[in-house]
């Protein structure tokens, strides 16, 4: 696929269906994490966590929406939560700087397989507030959880999209 049509086209997906993702589609999806610039090459400072257990991803949801005292589930009912953390890093916003490379790599690749994707900022919060939550997740002591996505079989096909300037912008010459 086209990269600026990737781009174009990834939109966060709030609807999916009960299909898991394929353990080829996840590999596909993590190894394009993997590939992310990381600042200063420290890649064994960040650790990704796949959850896809039921009770997890429901405990998770019950979690978020306690802390933020809304309805509904704001993991909109994906299979697939993948939580990416860090260690502590030699620069302040480094680790989330990372962890958003990591996430919109595994973003694109998800919508160059079809998958659909959105971030779920509340999630991190979530486990980085309830210590046996975070252990349960396998979150490597000292790491603190950055940013999250879920992963899935959209319930309904995005619009496409194409390239175009949405944010506003100066230049500086």
């Amino acid at each position: 696929m086209d990269t600026l049509k990737a781009i174009a086209g990834r939109s966060s997906v709030r609807a999916y269906t009960d299909e898991q993702v394929s353990a080829e589609n996840l590999n596909t999806v993590l190894e394009a994490g993997c590939a992310a610039p990381v600042g200063m090459g420290q890649y064994d400072k960040m650790h990704i966590t796949v959850v896809q257990d039921k009770g997890l991803l429901s405990r998770i949801s019950a979690t978020v929406q306690q802390m933020m005292q809304r309805p509904g589930d704001p993991l909109y009912g994906a299979p697939t939560l993948i939580m990416i953390s860090s260690a502590e890093m030699p620069m302040p916003g480094l680790d989330y700087a990372d962890g958003s490379c990591i996430a919109e790599n595994m973003q694109l690749a998800a919508m160059e397989l079809g998958l659909g994707s959105v971030i779920i900022w509340a999630a991190g919060i979530a486990a980085n507030a309830d210590p046996e939550l975070k252990k349960d997740l396998g979150i490597p002591d000292g790491n603190k959880a950055v940013i999250s996505i879920v992963l899935g079989t959209p319930a309904v096909q995005p619009p496409e999209k194409k390239l175009g300037v949405t944010i506003d912008v100066n230049y500086v010459r």
